[in-house]
């Protein structure tokens, strides 16, 4: 996984992670971009600039890194929700569909589908304990760096939360 627009955050950086429901393709890539790379250079919390950079993995999540000395307000973290809302609203990117479980199939492909779904999914017998999943919902830097966003199914929240009948 490439991190290098990362490398100048500490670990303890907050990150945030959205993710979509499709493959973006380029022109939907580049669109997200343009959008967030006006936005970061002029994020502040308090009144002070915040240290802040994003990839967009896989082509389907949008990962956004933050530091600031004096931590990252609620309102700061409000303005970069709106923008995500912006997206959705002008360009139909939606980034904000809570409840989507992300994984990938037995052919690497990443799915998302709703909670109840994935219960349905497990159920099946499609997922085992080694089926790639994504945590979407890690919140430091170092978390991701370490490898937490994507794993198992079996090191993941989803096992504690999904049942499997056999695997």
């Amino acid at each position: 996984m490439h991190l290098s627009e990362f490398k100048d955050l500490p670990d303890e950086a907050r990150v945030w992670i959205h993710g979509f429901e499709h493959e973006l393709n380029e022109r939907e890539q580049e669109i997200i971009r343009q959008e967030l790379g006006r936005f970061l250079p002029q994020w502040v919390s308090h009144g002070v600039p915040v240290k802040a950079a994003f990839t967009i993995l896989f082509a389907r999540f949008v990962v956004t890194a933050a530091h600031c000395q004096e931590g990252i307000s609620g309102c700061s973290i409000d303005s970069l929700v709106r923008n995500f809302k912006m997206l959705k609203t002008v360009y139909g990117l939606n980034a904000l569909k809570a409840g989507l479980v992300y994984y990938r199939d037995k052919e690497g492909k990443i799915q998302a589908v709703g909670q109840l779904q994935f219960h349905d999914v497990v159920d099946s017998g499609l997922i085992s304990s080694d089926t790639r999943v994504f945590n979407t919902i890690i919140s430091t830097l170092d978390q991701l760096r370490s490898g937490e966003f994507e794993t198992t199914f079996k090191r993941s929240w989803h096992a504690r939360s999904f049942c499997l009948l056999s695997g």
